[in-house]
């Protein structure tokens, strides 16, 4: 299986590291803790849609960094900051800037009131609807 590949090749280069840490699955009431003492929230990955975790950050406070793969830009506009997931320099340069921006009020706004379940729910039943019409 391709993915666990992948996984135990990111395992052995964090591995390798002092500053990499893997702490596998964790509970809800830690990962909102954990969002609580980040500072900015990293997610430079090839192709992302959107990104639940990015969202849930933002929403605790964390200034936002991602790729600009995948519709992260309709979601995020110009409250992230944007990297390279291929150039280690254009992730620091985003992270520096996320962090010396600090969150942004705007976005974790727009999350609470645009990125609901309840909307998503309803444009999901919406285009089901428009689709079996």
């Amino acid at each position: 299986f391709r993915s666990s590949r992948y996984v135990k090749h990111v395992k052995d280069a964090a591995a390798r590291l002092d500053n990499v840490h893997i702490l596998g699955a964790v509970t809800p009431e830690e990962k909102a803790w954990l969002y609580a003492i980040a500072r900015v929230h990293v997610l430079p990955s090839w192709m992302e849609t959107t990104g639940l975790s990015s969202l849930e950050a933002a929403v605790a406070g964390c200034s936002i960094a991602v790729s600009p793969n995948g519709d992260t830009r309709d979601y995020f506009a110009g409250d992230a900051e944007y990297c390279d997931p291929g150039s280690p320099s254009s992730i620091r340069d985003a992270i520096v800037r996320a962090s010396e921006r600090g969150p942004s009020a705007a976005l974790e706004q727009r999350i609470r009131t645009e990125y609901t379940w309840e909307r998503t729910a309803d444009a999901t039943h919406r285009a089901y609807s428009e689709v079996l019409d």
